[in-house]
């Protein structure tokens, strides 16, 4: 946990919110996600180090066994721009495809370098929502909400 709290305080720091504000005690948020056995909690790391995350929440909907929301991306920033990102997504979705997840979505803050990013992995823009949650610096900011449908090997 302490981590994932590391990761998610430094992505605060960056501006980026991933779903918690400063006041956010982050060990107990990611303790929470790591305890829901449906959700997957990847973490890459360099020479034992932890220098990413992402979080992987599968649908609870009847209808909607295949989709899954790709949460709370972080890559230290000592690591950005090395491809630790690019590996991180990639084994997001060779992990939702091995659990039958054919469906991925995340949204980000839109304007931001994470939109080129995940454009790049082949997630399209589906449309922004103005004003849907607060960044680190109390401001509300739209986000851009992406997905991407996985076609595996078979």
């Amino acid at each position: 946990m302490p981590a994932l709290a590391r990761l998610h305080a430094d992505a605060l720091a960056a501006g980026m919110a991933l779903g918690a504000t400063p006041e956010t005690d982050l060990e107990e948020m990611h303790r929470s996600a790591v305890a829901d056995e449906r959700r997957l909690v990847l973490l890459a790391e360099v020479d034992g180090e932890a220098v990413g995350m992402a979080h992987v929440a599968p649908s609870g909907a009847s209808n909607a066994p295949h989709r899954a929301e790709v949460q709370r991306v972080a890559v230290a920033a000592g690591a950005r721009a090395s491809g630790v990102g690019r590996q991180l997504m990639e084994s997001v979705e060779e992990a939702a495809l091995q659990r039958g997840l054919t469906l991925l979505w995340l949204t980000t803050h839109d304007g931001t370098d994470a939109c080129a990013f995940y454009e790049a992995l082949g997630y399209t823009k589906v449309g922004v929502m103005p004003e849907y949650s607060r960044r680190p610096d109390g401001s509300l900011a739209a986000a851009a909400f992406y997905a991407k449908v996985l076609r595996g090997s078979s």
